[in-house]
């Protein structure tokens, strides 16, 4: 799959939350690792698309915490830049280090498409932001601050061994986006004079 199909497919709406919302620091981050959580609401219609409008809300805010992206079963929506800091893995390190990424756990999912995507996701970010899930660069929230996250992929038998080799096969399968040589006339506008 070429690079631009994979984005295609992932459906990605950018919905931030407000720069100066108490939730979104706006600290710069080099990220060398993937987080992977799940939302723990399953209440029908919990999906990311009312997983980033509670970020934007109260009380997210009060509560400070964030995340970059929230996948369900058709969108990824994406709340904090990738170049900045969100608040989702209970540690420092983890915050300063990693992009958070949120699986949805609605009653009213497509489990399996959910995951498909969100293994997706990680491997494009991998690929873009040269992350080394090989070596280490792909965490769970357990990682970081000992909760059981993400619960899913943690109860299901071999759930994150499984995921993270779809990940590797996804992005092992990442192809870029084929590119023609360009040549400009000697006359051209776009040369220096």
């Amino acid at each position: 799959m070429q690079v631009d199909e994979a984005y295609a497919a992932l459906n990605i709406v950018q919905d931030f939350v407000p720069a100066g919302n108490s939730n979104r620091p706006g600290t710069r981050l080099i990220a060398s690792s993937i987080t992977i959580h799940n939302t723990d609401n399953d209440a029908k219609g919990a999906n990311a698309a009312a997983h980033a409008r509670y970020m934007k809300g109260a009380d997210a805010q009060k509560r400070q915490v964030s995340w970059h992206y929230t996948v369900d079963d058709k969108f990824v929506y994406q709340s904090i830049p990738t170049n900045e800091i969100a608040w989702h893995s209970g540690t420092k390190q983890g915050n300063t280090s990693s992009i958070g990424i949120e699986i949805c756990m609605n009653s009213d999912l497509d489990v399996p498409r959910a995951y498909d995507r969100a293994a997706l996701l990680v491997a494009v970010l991998a690929k873009r932001l040269k992350i080394d899930i090989d070596s280490g660069g792909l965490f769970q929230h357990h990682d970081w601050s000992g909760k059981n996250c993400p619960r899913i992929l943690r109860e299901k038998p071999n759930g994150w061994k499984n995921f993270v080799a779809e990940v590797l096969k996804k992005e092992a399968s990442l192809k870029p986006v084929p590119t023609i040589e360009l040549s400009f006339a000697a006359d051209d506008h776009h040369t220096h004079a």
